[in-house]
C-alpha cells in the first residue's frame, strides 16, 4: 500500500515538472493565466435570434471605476453575431486591448424569440464552456431582446446593478423567484420541464422588471405565467418574501397581510391500489401589515374571518398555477418527483401511472401570526423581528 502511495506521488510530482518544462500541449485544456487588469470582467450575458439561422450575444461588465471621489462610469457593452455562442464570444475578445473573461457572469438573458425556439443551446453552452458557471442565473425578456434589455441598462449603469439590486431587495421575488441554469438544466433533464423568471421592459427608459414566468416544455417557451398565478407557483415552492396580501372584507374594511412564509407539500392520492390524483397541502403564514383602524386579533371571530380570507385567496393562486400543468399535460412544477419523496414506498406506482393532467386538490392552511402585544391586545399597528 506504501508503494502505491509512493508512485501516486511521484506521478503527480512528474505532473508538475511537466508544466514547468514547456510542455505546453499537455496542459490545453487550461485556462493561460493572465493580469486583472489586463481583462474585461463581463457580469451579464444576453443571447438572441440573429439573422437566419445565427446567434447575437450581448456581453456587459458591471459598472467601471473612475477612480476616489469620481464615481462609476456606464457598463461596457460588446454585441456579436455568429452561427454559435462561443463564435460569438470568441469574436469579441478582438473588441479592444483587454481580454473578455466570462467566469464572473451571474446573469444569463434569453429574449424571447429564442426561448421559443429553443434555451437549450444557450443551457448548454453555459454547462460546457470553461469559463462559465452553473449557477449563473437565467431570466426570460418578455416581448423584447436581451440585447435591448442589457444596452438599455447600462444607459443608467449596468444591468448587473438592477438585477442584483433586484434580487437582494426582495423586489423580484414578489413575482418572480431566481432560478440557476443549474435548476433548469435538472428540471428537463428529469421531466423535460421547468419554468424561469419573466422580465418586462417598462417606461421609457426601458428599466428591467420582475413579470412572473416562462414555461419551457421541451427546451420551448410554450406560456407566461403572471399575477395571482405567478404567486401561486411562490407559494408552490416556498417563496414568498415579499407578497403582500391586499383584502376589503365587509366588516373590516381594507386589509393588508404580509405572507411571511409558505410551506407546501405534495402526495398521491390512491384508490384501489392505484394513484388516481394528487392533494397539495400548504400552509400559510401571514402578519398585519395594514388596515383600516385597530382590528383586536384577540377576538377569535375576527382572527378567523382574516385567516379564511388567507385561505381563499392562497388556494385561488395554487389552483391558477396549477392549471398550467393541466393545460399543457407538463410537470412545470416537478410534482412527480414531490410527490414521489412524500411516500417513497409508492413512487413506483406513481412513475407506472403519473399523468401532469390528473386531479388535483389544493388544501390550505392559513395562520396569522400576531403582531406585538398592547395591554394584552394585539392590534395591526406593525410587526416585530421575533414574527419573522
Amino acid at each position: 500500500m506504501k508503494q502505491v502511495k509512493r508512485m501516486g506521488c511521484l506521478a503527480a510530482g512528474a505532473a508538475l515538472l511537466l508544466g514547468l518544462s514547456g510542455c505546453k500541449e499537455t496542459f490545453d485544456f487550461l485556462p493561460y493565466s493572465r493580469e486583472l487588469e489586463n481583462m474585461a470582467l463581463m457580469r451579464t450575458m444576453g443571447v438572441d435570434a440573429g439573422e437566419g439561422e445565427s446567434i447575437s450575444v450581448t456581453v456587459s461588465s458591471g459598472e467601471q471605476s473612475k477612480g476616489s471621489g469620481e464615481g462609476n462610469s456606464s457598463a461596457v457593452v460588446l454585441q456579436e453575431e455568429a452561427e454559435t455562442i462561443s463564435g460569438a464570444c470568441l469574436s469579441m475578445q478582438g473588441r479592444g486591448v483587454s481580454y473578455v473573461f466570462y467566469g464572473h457572469v451571474g446573469q444569463l438573458l434569453l429574449g424571447e424569440e429564442l426561448a421559443r425556439a429553443g434555451v437549450d443551446t444557450s443551457l448548454d453552452y453555459v454547462l460546457r464552456d470553461i469559463e462559465m458557471r452553473l449557477q449563473t442565473n437565467v431570466y426570460l425578456v418578455r416581448g423584447a431582446r436581451a440585447g435591448e434589455a442589457i444596452q438599455a441598462a447600462a444607459e443608467t449603469g449596468s444591468a448587473t446593478r438592477r438585477l442584483e439590486a433586484m434580487e437582494n431587495d426582495a423586489g423580484l421575488l414578489s413575482h418572480s423567484m431566481s432560478r440557476s441554469v443549474e435548476d433548469a438544466l435538472q428540471d428537463l433533464e428529469e421531466t423535460g420541464c421547468t419554468f424561469l423568471p419573466s422580465l418586462r421592459l417598462e417606461g421609457e427608459e426601458r428599466t428591467m422588471a420582475a413579470d412572473g414566468y416562462g414555461l419551457i416544455q421541451y427546451g420551448q417557451l410554450v406560456d407566461w405565467v403572471d399575477g395571482d398565478g405567478a404567486k401561486g407557483v411562490n407559494l408552490l415552492m416556498g417563496e414568498v418574501d415579499a407578497d403582500v396580501l391586499e383584502l376589503d372584507l365587509p366588516e373590516l374594511g381594507k386589509v393588508a397581510l404580509r405572507i411571511v412564509g409558505a410551506k407546501s407539500r405534495v402526495e398521491p392520492v390512491v384508490q384501489d391500489g392505484r394513484v388516481t390524483g394528487l392533494t397539495v397541502t400548504c400552509r400559510v403564514d401571514a402578519n398585519l401589515a395594514e388596515g383600516a383602524g385597530e382590528v383586536n386579533l384577540a377576538r377569535e371571530e375576527i382572527r378567523r374571518q382574516l385567516e379564511e380570507a388567507l385561505e381563499q385567496r392562497s388556494r385561488s393562486r395554487l389552483e391558477q398555477a396549477l392549471e398550467y400543468c393541466r393545460t399543457w399535460d407538463a410537470d412545470f412544477f416537478q410534482l412527480e418527483n414531490r410527490a414521489g419523496r412524500s411516500a417513497p414506498w409508492q413512487k413506483e406506482m406513481l412513475k407506472k401511472e403519473w399523468e401532469p393532467s390528473m386531479p388535483i386538490e389544493v388544501r390550505v392552511e392559513g395562520t396569522l401570526r400576531r403582531g406585538y402585544d398592547v395591554g394584552n391586545e394585539f392590534t395591526m399597528r406593525g410587526n416585530t423581528n421575533e414574527d419573522r
